[in-house]
């Protein structure tokens, strides 16, 4: 399992951290584009466009709703087989509020190729093939003849929106992005 655990400190008060966790306009801002509601069950989807040349939706769910503590949702971009869960908690702290994150997903796991393969999603059919020779890509059609391709272990590819939160996303959201947001919605 991947997991990301981050705690940032900010110098207001929990209910403006909230604010801009639960509020689509703020969101926006310091995220990504969405339909989020703070609303339990409430599906929705965060519009991405933070690398370049790569753009795509990332479907969510709300499935923990503690206002203004706890809040968490699926997510799951169209590379991904399962969903991940992000997860905020907050908590007030003398002179502000402790923003908790933590997001946690399932590592795609090696298959063999004889074993069976179901390739229900474009993604899942593309897997790297690792062997002496080195690493090439292999994307397997539905006509092609499996005995042709190299035996060895193969593993679906990562995805790349999800690896970019993991190292390094987060973390720019979290501490440049988010304070800029905080400071503005203070001065208003």
């Amino acid at each position: 399992m991947l997991r990301l655990n981050m705690e940032v400190f900010y110098p207001y008060p929990p209910q403006r951290v909230w604010q801009v966790l639960t509020n689509r306009e703020a969101l926006a801002v310091w995220l990504m584009e969405n339909d989020f509601e703070p609303r339990l069950g409430h599906k929705f989807r965060f519009v991405h466009s933070t690398l370049p040349g790569l753009e795509g939706e990332i479907d969510c769910q709300v499935i923990e709703l503690d206002e203004p503590r706890r809040l968490a949702f699926t997510w799951q971009d169209s590379m991904m087989c399962q969903p991940s869960i992000v997860t905020w908690t907050i908590q007030p702290v003398v002179g502000g509020t402790k923003l908790l994150l933590e997001h946690k997903g399932l590592i795609q796991k090696g298959i063999k190729l004889n074993e069976p393969m179901e390739l229900s999603q474009p993604w899942q059919g593309k897997f790297i093939h690792e062997s002496k020779a080195g690493m090439q890509i292999v994307i397997p059609n539905r006509s092609t003849v499996f005995s042709s391709i190299p035996v060895g272990r193969y593993e679906a590819l990562d995805s790349i929106v999800f690896s970019y939160f993991l190292n390094g996303g987060w973390y720019y959201s979290l501490h440049e992005k988010l304070p800029q947001i905080l400071a503005t919605l203070c001065t208003n």
